[in-house]
């Protein structure tokens, strides 16, 4: 593998996780490597660690989809955030097709989530690449911040929408 920074990618369903890291693949910026389930993900997090887990792992991204069986991707990234001190500042990209208040709650919550991005499928080619551009150009904090950001206005939408149907 050359020095491009490695991915990983989280998806259990195989085309979408395949087609996910050929994109990111063309670019020739970044390696990357595909689980197709968040157990599969801890074991490859567990390959890539240097020097005995001593230092930060190979890894140095995650593109999660939030809905999977078994472990979901909120119970994944709370796993990792909670496993060592290097994963809670590991950049993570959320992929959902799924809008889900508890979820966009819990994945930009600072303790437990602290996306990176949080992006809706289907989405851009543009704006994956755009969204892993710039959290390897260190523009990691400033988009955490407007995550969450547009989480609180999300939110807000959302409970309009909500008072809207229920005719208030």
């Amino acid at each position: 593998m050359s020095s491009n920074p490695l991915i990983l990618v989280v998806d259990d369903e195989k085309p979408m996780a395949d087609k996910i890291a050929e994109i990111i693949k063309m670019t020739n910026r970044y390696n990357v490597i595909t689980a197709y389930g968040a157990h599969e993900a801890i074991d490859l997090i567990d390959n890539n660690k240097r020097f005995l887990g001593l230092t930060d792992n190979k890894i140095k991204c995650i593109i999660l989809d939030l809905k999977m069986p078994e472990m979901d991707g909120l119970q994944f990234l709370k796993r990792l955030r909670h496993t060592e001190a290097w994963f809670k500042l590991m950049p993570v990209i959320v992929l959902t097709a799924f809008e889900d208040e508890e979820k966009l709650q819990v994945t930009t919550n600072p303790v437990i989530g602290n996306v990176a991005a949080y992006l809706k499928k289907p989405f851009k080619k543009e704006e994956l690449i755009d969204t892993i551009d710039r959290i390897f150009h260190d523009e990691i904090g400033h988009m955490i911040d407007e995550t969450r950001e547009k989480k609180y206005k999300r939110l807000d939408e959302l409970e309009a929408e909500k008072k809207k149907s229920q005719g208030q």
